[in-house]
């Protein structure tokens, strides 16, 4: 089994960063197998998305209008709207095989 890690940063607020390049370097020449991505933090998650046509402001959008980030959240510490951040986990998990 081969494993590499890479960092992607978002900049604080629900964004879509697309992994493609980072996955396609690793699997290359690999073969056929499964790829696991895991995203180790309380506050990300990774999913499948087709990207293009407005695709990541969509889903950014939607992500805010499902969790806005208020103080409705009894999780309050850090800033303002930071309990929807640990929630996010329940709409995008954070590994994908």
């Amino acid at each position: 089994m081969d494993t590499t890690t890479f960092e992607v940063t978002t900049g604080g607020e629900f964004a879509c960063a697309d992994l493609t390049p980072h996955i396609r370097d690793f699997a290359r020449g690999r073969g056929d197998g499964l790829c696991h991505v895991f995203v180790p933090h309380a506050t990300a998650g990774v999913t499948l998305l087709e990207l293009g046509a407005g695709t990541e402001e969509d889903a950014s959008a939607a992500l805010a209008h499902l969790l806005p980030r208020d103080d409705r959240w009894i999780h309050r510490h850090g800033s303002q709207g930071h309990g929807a951040d640990h929630l996010l986990p329940l709409v995008c998990g954070p590994s994908l095989t």
